[in-house]
């Protein structure tokens, strides 16, 4: 394989949704195991700012909150796994969950909860603490944040009754 063919099948797997350095690589490394090749691929990739670590870091805590609300757990899990940098990554969370930042771990809690109050409007307060509790731990939210928001999840159903 040569560079051309290399960089129009990279382009086309960036065509998708954007990419860390890391998940590019990886790509890369399935294509060829030529290292130059991957070296001025990635230059390349760096030059046109096609691939930039902290961009994504940011791209991907904005869109998982926006489609699947998550704790910030759970997103640092996931852009660990993707291969970002820790200073990246905790710079990316802390600005994303700063007080004055439109959501933060209580608000998105509280948006993936909505989804289900219409389903667990009848249960009891026991169950819905289980079912609920079980359901914002596995999107990643701290304890804290899942104690307070099942309660106001927990009232507000059943305040409108």
């Amino acid at each position: 394989m040569d560079l051309p063919q290399l960089k129009n099948q990279v382009l086309k797997f960036l065509s998708y949704r954007p990419r860390s350095i890391t998940e590019v690589t990886r790509y890369l490394h399935g294509k060829t195991t030529d290292e130059t090749l991957i070296n001025q691929t990635l230059d390349f990739l760096k030059k046109y700012k096609l691939v930039d670590d902290e961009a994504f870091a940011k791209w991907l805590v904005e869109s998982r909150s926006r489609s699947r609300p998550r704790g910030s757990r759970l997103l640092k899990q996931e852009l660990i796994s993707k291969g970002i940098d820790p200073s990246i990554i905790n710079s990316q969370l802390s600005s994303f969950n700063l007080p004055s930042s439109t959501l933060n771990d209580k608000d998105l809690a509280l948006q993936a909860l909505q989804k289900k109050l219409p389903r667990w409007q009848n249960l009891a307060f026991r169950d819905f603490r289980v079912k609920a509790g079980r359901f914002l731990a596995s999107r990643g939210f701290s304890w804290g944040v899942i104690e307070e928001v099942v309660k106001t999840g927990y009232n507000s159903t059943h305040v409108s009754r």
